[in-house]
C-alpha cells in the first residue's frame, strides 16, 4: 500500500474515531448515554482479548431456540451496538476492533484458522455465565459485518468452508476493497479487480442471490488509487452476478444522535437476499455515514426481531 493508500486510510480510522469515540473500557462504555438504555446492558470483554467484546442489550428476549449473533469488524462498537437496538434486532454483539488498515484484521485471520470459532465459542461460554441465560444455550443464527478495513477479517473467514457455511448473511459496510490483478509486482494492472482475492465474496453472493444467504452490500464513490474501491468491487459484483442497477434518489432517514447529516442513496440492485447500495461522495465524512447508518439496513439480515417467536 503505498503513502497515499495509507494517509486516505488513517484518515478515515482517525475521523471515525473521533466522531464515534470507540471506548475498550466497559465501565467508559456503560456511562454512555447513547450505549445504554437500562443498568440491565451488559459489555463483556472476552478473556483473549481485550478488543473482542460481547453486549447483551439490557431488553433482550431470550428464547429457548437459541441465540442470534452479529460479529462485527472494524469502528465503533458503541455506534454498532446502538444501531443493532435501533434496527430492532433481538440478537447479541460480538465486536472485534483492532484499529488501522486491512492488513491488521487479515492478518491473525489468515495465521489463525480456528480464531473465529475460538471468537464465538469464547462468546458463548460468557453468555453461559450469566444467569438468564441457560448453561447449553448454542448459537442459532450467525451473522457477519464489516467496516471499512474489516472486510480483510471477513475475507480470511470465508476461505474457510464451514465457515462459509455456517455464516447465514454478510454485510459490507463501504468495507469491500481488493487489490488489482498483478498486485504488489511492477506489472500491476489499474482497473482489474483479483479474481482470487474476490472469489469467496462472489460465491456468496452467488448463493445470495440464490435465496440461500443474505449478503447486503454498501459502497460510496470514493477513489483509493493503487487498488480497487468499494464502488469497483460493488461493479465486480454485479458484473458476476449479472444485474443491473437501478438509480434512485433515495434519504435514509436517521434516528440516532450520531446520524447528523443527510445520507442519499443515487442506485440499488437486488436479486432474493442479494442487496446492493450506492451513495455519492467520497471523503472519509461520507465514508462513515455508513458505519453511522447501519441501523437501516442491519433488519435485512437473518437474525431475531424484537417480539418475535424466535423458536420459529
Amino acid at each position: 500500500m503505498n503513502p497515499t493508500l495509507s494517509q486516505f486510510a488513517c484518515v478515515v480510522y482517525l475521523a471515525s474515531a473521533s466522531l464515534l469515540a470507540p471506548a475498550h473500557a466497559e465501565s467508559v462504555e456503560k456511562a454512555d448515554p447513547l450505549e445504554i438504555r437500562s443498568v440491565e446492558d451488559r459489555v463483556l470483554t472476552l478473556p483473549s482479548d481485550k478488543r473482542h467484546t460481547l453486549w447483551v442489550a439490557g431488553d433482550y428476549e431470550p428464547s429457548d431456540g437459541g441465540v442470534d449473533v452479529l460479529v462485527h469488524f472494524h469502528g465503533s462498537p458503541r455506534v454498532v451496538r446502538e444501531s443493532t437496538h435501533s434496527a430492532g434486532l433481538n440478537c447479541v454483539v460480538i465486536s472485534v476492533n483492532y484499529g488501522g488498515l486491512s492488513s491488521v484484521y487479515r492478518r491473525p485471520f489468515s495465521k489463525d484458522r480456528k480464531l473465529f470459532q475460538s471468537i464465538l465459542s469464547e462468546a458463548l461460554i460468557q453468555l453461559r455465565s450469566q444467569s438468564d441465560f441457560a448453561d447449553d444455550v448454542k448459537w442459532r443464527r450467525v451473522a457477519v459485518s464489516s467496516f471499512s478495513a474489516g472486510f480483510g477479517a471477513v475475507r480470511e473467514i470465508l476461505k474457510t468452508p464451514r465457515y462459509f457455511e455456517r455464516v447465514d448473511g454478510i454485510y459490507l459496510v463501504d468495507s469491500l476493497y481488493c487489490g488489482y490483478v498483478g498486485d504488489g509486482t511492477d506489472q500491476v494492472e489499474t482497473g482489474l479487480v483479483h479474481p482470487g482475492l474476490m472469489q469467496d465474496f462472489v460465491r456468496y453472493a452467488q448463493e445470495s442471490a440464490n435465496g440461500e444467504k443474505v449478503m447486503i452490500v454498501t459502497h460510496c464513490d470514493g477513489p483509493t488509487p493503487g487498488y480497487a474501491s468499494t464502488r469497483e468491487t460493488a461493479d465486480y459484483l454485479l458484473e458476476k452476478l449479472k444485474l443491473e442497477p437501478q438509480s434512485v434518489d433515495t434519504i435514509v432517514p436517521g434516528r440516532l444522535p450520531t446520524q447528523v447529516d443527510d445520507f442519499r442513496l443515487y442506485r440499488q440492485a437486488s436479486r432474493k437476499g442479494f442487496s446492493l447500495y450506492g451513495s455519492p461522495g467520497g471523503n472519509e465524512t461520507d465514508h462513515v455515514k455508513h458505519l453511522q447508518h447501519m441501523d437501516y439496513w442491519l433488519p435485512k439480515l437473518p437474525l431475531a426481531k424484537q417480539q418475535q417467536d424466535l423458536a420459529q
